[in-house]
């Protein structure tokens, strides 16, 4: 169980009171700043300087190994009116050019159709610039431009068809090399114009600069002839067109005439409706129909009340139906009923005339039975009669209805005629309108644009020119360096000011050394400097250092002072040297404790050989202290202990150090090396951590204080050594020289030559 010194943790606790604890940092991202880029570009000129000059050569040797590339320019002028004579629409036969349509004629300028017309007429297969694979090479001077270009025309002296024929041979056979030849020349070519004006100046660049005048020169005329045969094929094409409809208009509407005149006269149509016969007959069979309807309901509801009353009795029909017979029945009956009663009143009812009375009434009633039997059969006849003649006029009616529905579908198809007949009608009448009114045979066909200027032949390349590409070259170059500059200093994870380094300690920076290696001579020491120049700025800075001693601690003066740092090499030996002797100047008696013995440790750079004596032996009271205490034979006469520690009471030792100097000073190892410094810095009063600019790591220096952390280091303050600025004051030569004479004199410096030497 680690048992901690009671002391130890009051000084803890108070520095942790006074903000002052231990911690770690991330390294905050700050903006650059001018004086951050001012650095950046200093500690980074060679950098920068280096890509900025290989690319300015670069840009200088690609600009003069290019090809030498010349344009030339020809002018086109358009028409502001644009006239379509092949157009239907009144309106748009002319139409103003607006910038839509003088976009669509810049376009049309660079299309591969018209390139290709170009190619041909120019005969481009032959120049090796536009078709690498011809064997015919031509020289800058020679020219092969000469206007024949003339559309779906062969060779001279043969007809249309022949030479039409012989373009198609040709084409096929140069059909790569051709493509090739149009597409260079598309690459080359272009037009532009400037914001509304009529005029487009097209543009050709070639290796000869004649060639380049040539070739634009005969792009502009051939522009102006190829949309001149085009609007003329246009016109002609819709002339054959017109004249084509017109005929076939003139055949359909013939056509549609007899078609009409033998479906009329096959459907039997009138086109009249009083001459409709069938539509006539129709009504008076539907007025027939309609009586018959009514004459059958009445038969057959006579007979059906005959047939009910029929059944109830003879006597209920003799009431119901009428006739001579009946009625004379009826009249016999009666009598025959008075003849009855009378006789039954005189000879009562069983008197043979009585008895002859009821045989003549029961005859009687037998007849008037038979005879309504017979009427309701007679009803029933008439009846069935009606209804025979309304199936009939039914009949007669349905197949009527049925021709009217064919005679409509008839008529409709008609109208159907009539109107494709009125249409086409129509359609021809404006042909022939259109026709009287368009003949481009007659008219003059105007061209769409004319030549305003010819090629000038340049004088001058237009690609590439040094004054631009090489200063562009070195801007680019320049660019990119800083660029270059930024990433590296991105990717650089060094700690290069104090801001960095208190980010990272979580303490304050107390004092930034400045570099002094460009200020020293030969075999030369920064502490041997700042003995030989008590005003530079490495002076300055220990002087610096003295002065900040007492702020270490809260409230009581720290005497023992341990110098750290992450790594070898960060200048820890020539801070500690430097700080001792201005202390011992200032009249304090200090100390410096190197445990850490080594070639350039503290002991060798003052001279002070190696007594082989350890502190091991003076606590253990086998020597005294004074022993091994040694004295630096130059000025300031600083006192050195050159030992190691060893496993002892390291609280007596320090405590003895304590009550005999005002400053002990501590050199111990770079914790890359040793971790003595560790498990001492529980014994010493502050902790000063030495951080090398542009040298030391962040994650070294991180790591540094965690490992410090682990035992509680006092931590007061980093101290970042090989910081940006030099000795640049008008004495530094003099001071150079002086040094120099005064080696040669006395050879080896010593603190009677220096202090001869300020003196003097």
């Amino acid at each position: 169980m680690l048992i901690f010194d009671r002391d130890f943790e009051a000084r803890e606790l108070a520095r942790q009171r006074a903000g002052t604890t231990v911690g770690v940092m991330e390294r905050e991202d700050t903006n650059y700043t001018l004086s951050d880029i001012l650095e950046l570009l200093r500690r980074y000129a060679k950098v920068i300087v280096g890509i900025t000059l290989l690319g300015t050569l670069l840009s200088a040797v690609v600009t003069f190994s290019l090809t030498k590339t010349y344009t030339a320019s020809s002018t086109l002028v358009f028409d502001r009116n644009d006239t379509r004579p092949y157009e239907s629409v009144l309106e748009l036969q002319q139409l103003e050019r607006d910038k839509s349509a003088m976009d669509t004629e810049m376009d049309m300028v660079t299309s591969r159709e018209f390139l290709g017309f170009v190619v041909d007429d120019l005969n481009l297969l032959e120049d090796p610039y536009f078709n690498p694979s011809t064997a015919a090479a031509q020289t800058a001077g020679d020219s092969t431009w000469l206007p024949n270009w003339l559309p779906f025309v062969g060779t001279s002296g043969s007809d249309s068809a022949t030479g039409r024929e012989d373009l198609r041979e040709r084409l096929l056979a140069d059909g790569a090399q051709r493509d090739r030849a149009i597409t260079r020349l598309y690459d080359s070519v272009s037009a532009a114009r400037r914001g509304d004006s009529l005029a487009m100046t097209i543009y050709v660049k070639h290796e000869f600069p004649q060639q380049a005048a040539e070739i634009a020169n005969g792009v502009a005329s051939n522009y102006v002839v190829w949309t001149s045969t085009l609007k003329e094929h246009a016109a002609k094409n819709t002339l054959n067109y017109l004249r084509t409809q017109a005929t076939s208009l003139a055949d359909s509407i013939a056509k549609k005439e007899r078609e009409m005149a033998e479906f009329t006269s096959r459907s039997d149509l009138t086109f009249d409706p009083r001459d409709d016969i069938l539509r006539a007959r129709m009504e008076q069979l539907n007025e027939q129909f309609t009586l018959s309807r009514v004459e059958e309901a009445g038969a057959w509801a006579k007979f059906n009340e005959a047939r009910q009353l029929l059944t109830k009795g003879v006597d209920a029909v003799g009431r119901v139906l009428t006739s001579t017979l009946l009625s004379t029945l009826r009249t016999e009956e009666g009598r025959l009923l008075r003849t009855k009663a009378q006789l039954s009143a005189k000879f009562g009812r069983n008197h043979p005339l009585v008895m002859d009375a009821d045989a003549e009434i029961a005859s009687n009633r037998r007849l008037i039975d038979e005879e309504a039997r017979r009427i309701v059969q007679e009803l029933e006849n008439d009846a069935k009669v009606a209804t025979v003649r309304v199936q009939k006029f039914q009949q007669e009616v349905g197949q009527i209805q049925k021709e009217m529905q064919n005679r409509n579908l008839d008529e409709i198809r008609r109208r159907e005629l009539e109107r494709d007949l009125l249409a086409a009608q129509k359609r021809y009448d404006e042909l022939v309108l259109r026709l009287g009114s368009f003949d481009p045979e007659q008219e003059e066909v105007k061209a769409t644009a004319r030549m305003a200027s010819f090629a000038e032949v340049p004088s001058e390349p237009s690609f590439p020119k040094p004054e631009l590409t090489i200063p562009v070259g070195t801007i680019a170059s320049l660019l990119a360096a800083v660029m270059t500059a930024i990433t590296l200093d991105v990717l650089d994870k060094s700690v290069r000011n104090a801001n960095a380094a208190e980010a990272i300690v979580k303490r304050p920076n107390l004092v930034s050394v400045p570099s002094v290696q460009s200020a020293l001579m030969p075999s030369e020491s920064p502490y041997h400097h700042m003995l030989a120049n008590p005003h530079s700025a490495f002076a300055k800075a220990m002087r610096s250092l003295c002065l900040a001693w007492r702020a270490f601690g809260p409230g009581t003066e720290p005497k023992v002072v341990m110098f750290c740092s992450a790594s070898a090499g960060e200048g820890k030996t020539t801070c500690a040297l430097g700080m001792a002797a201005m202390a011992t100047t200032s009249g304090l008696r200090a100390v410096i404790l190197d445990i850490d013995p080594k070639l350039d440790g503290a002991a060798a750079v003052l001279g002070i050989p190696n007594r082989n004596l350890s502190l091991g032996m003076v606590l253990e009271g086998t020597v005294d202290l004074d022993a091994l205490i040694a004295v630096a034979s130059e000025y300031p006469f600083l006192r050195v202990i050159n030992s190691r520690l060893g496993l002892h009471d390291h609280d007596r030792l320090f405590e003895e150090l304590r009550r005999r100097f005002d400053m002990i000073i501590v050199d111990a190892p770079s914790l890359d090396r040793d971790d003595d410094a560790i498990w001492l810095c529980a014994h010493v009063d502050a902790v000063l951590l030495v951080v090398a600019a542009d040298r030391t790591k962040e994650q070294d220096l991180t790591e540094a204080i965690e490992r410090l952390g682990v035992n509680r280091a006092p931590i007061a303050g980093s101290i970042l050594n090989f910081a940006v600025g030099r000795e640049t004051s008008p004495r530094r030569a003099l001071l150079r020289s002086l040094q120099k004479k005064l080696k040669q004199r006395f050879g080896r410096l010593t603190a009677g030559d220096v202090r001869e030497f300020w003196r003097s």
